[in-house]
């Protein structure tokens, strides 16, 4: 933008100043010398440091002293309820533990669910992501604002374990006690959580979701995608996880389970799936057509050996202009922004490519849209919520810099987080929480997870002998 140095100063609340701004706007500006200013919860401009530091009278500022400042990342998916069940489970494939989900889930009170939640704002803020998406697996949804509240960050929640089957090959649908599924059940709760979008000044928000892998009918489906068109808002739900589940739904269907999503008219611009790593080659133009976006988890792609069975079409999607973003899932042996190095890794093992450029895009615009809410947050644009991150090039990991984006995305990753705001507010200032004592939300995590593993009876332990 172009400021007119002699005009009257306007002011603002903080200015950022002497960024390497990576707008992630519509033509992808960069300003190596950049600034943002912020009034309120808003992003009121962007632009080069010496027009906005002209123009602007601010009220404070924040020094980017020549690093990336680009928007809050976010992750499109993430099982805040079962975060601190990391490292609780065997992750050896020999090991035979069958159910460990449902009986997490199953052994959940109130307080575990917020214990999680805290972890997963703090996590989320110290990795550089100002917003997530919960997938509808909270049983206690209230419990996930407050907790997102507490901390400062961006969520956007659903309605508990939408699922009305368990013919689908859905093991979980007919494990968890506190949600049966049932089509009386769904017809209870399906939209109750949308109130929240009424809120537009806030940073908790709603979305459709049903559990998705086999777990809905044909009627269910339709029925959650006319509630979010209704509504304006996205329909999410797992789908085409595993090779096994993905064979139940095509005989169940009697097609190819994206070509029949297709064709009932449940696939569009509003559709946010999750994993799909099971995409055959009569599916594409389906997926490419409906301009639905794609939550990849490249971890659990590796984890689960899905990649023995499936070869990854994603970077196909991508060239195809098919919007993917990434999410973490359950983070059983990452934490948010891992998923861009491994998707990275996994595209060029399959022969693909995804660049750097890219990877930063699928975390910020294109996680925005995958969860609604890319008329908000996502880039930095006048007019757009004031969700940023500053970062350091004080460290090892962020020299030379000679290619920025390729520095941040492969290389620095959150180890060079500084500085991160949300709705405009610092909730994150040089390696410290603003609102919350770090400190105080690790021993509740620590004392929530001792409970759980009594009522699960284990004991986690490495295979080297301990000595007492």
């Amino acid at each position: 933008m172009t400021m007119n140095a002699l005009s009257q100063p306007e002011t603002c609340d903080i200015l950022i100043r002497n960024g390497y701004v990576l707008t992630l706007d519509r033509e992808r500006r960069v300003f190596p010398s950049g600034a943002v200013a912020i009034s309120g919860n808003a992003i009121v401009a962007v632009g080069r440091d010496q027009d906005l530091a002209a123009h602007f009278k601010p009220k404070r500022v924040l020094d980017a002293a020549g690093a990336p400042v680009h928007p809050g990342m976010i992750d499109p998916h993430v099982h805040t309820s079962t975060h601190l069940s990391r490292t609780a489970f065997p992750d050896d494939p020999k090991v035979k533990a069958p159910d460990l989900f449902a009986r997490w889930f199953n052994a959940l009170q109130d307080e575990d669910e917020y214990a999680n939640a805290l972890v997963v704002c703090v996590e989320m803020v110290r990795n550089g992501f100002t917003g997530a998406m919960e997938p509808g697996t909270v049983f206690e949804p209230d419990v996930l604002a407050a907790a997102a509240d507490a901390v400062g960050v961006r969520f956007t929640l659903s309605d508990p374990f939408m699922w009305d089957t368990t013919e689908g090959g859905n093991v979980l649908a007919s494990q968890i006690q506190r949600a049966p599924a049932s089509g009386a059940r769904t017809r209870e709760f399906l939209g109750k959580q949308l109130v929240r979008n009424k809120d537009t000044k806030g940073r908790v928000h709603a979305h459709v979701a049903l559990y998705g892998s086999g777990s809905a009918t044909e009627e269910l489906e339709l029925e959650a995608k006319r509630l979010a068109d209704s509504n304006h808002t996205i329909l999410n739900q797992h789908q085409n996880f595993m090779p096994q589940q993905v064979a139940i739904d095509d005989k169940r269907f009697g097609t190819h389970t994206l070509l029949h999503f297709a064709k009932i008219g449940l696939l569009g611009r509003n559709c946010s799936f999750t994993h799909m790593n099971v995409v055959r080659d009569d599916e594409i133009d389906a997926i490419v057509q409906s301009g639905m976006s794609i939550v990849w988890q490249p971890g659990n792609y590796q984890y689960y050996a899905v990649a023995q069975q499936q070869r990854s079409l994603m970077a196909d999607l991508i060239e195809r202009g098919v919007n993917i973003s990434l999410g973490v899932d359950a983070a059983k042996i990452w934490t948010f922004g891992d998923m861009a190095r491994v998707a990275y890794l996994v595209a060029r093992q399959g022969g693909g490519y995804i660049s750097s450029e890219k990877l930063l895009e699928m975390q910020t615009i294109g996680a925005a849209r995958a969860i609604g809410l890319d008329n908000l947050i996502g880039s930095l644009e006048p007019g757009k919520r004031a969700d940023i991150v500053i970062r350091t090039n004080e460290l090892a990991e962020a020299q030379p810099n000679l290619n920025v984006v390729i520095q941040l995305m492969l290389l620095s990753l959150s180890r060079s987080v500084d500085t991160v705001l949300c709705n405009g507010e610092i909730i994150y200032r040089h390696g410290e929480l603003t609102r919350l004592d770090e400190a105080v939300v690790y021993q509740q995590s620590r004392a929530s997870v001792a409970r759980m593993l009594g009522r699960l009876a284990i004991a986690p332990k490495t295979s080297w002998p301990t000595i007492q």
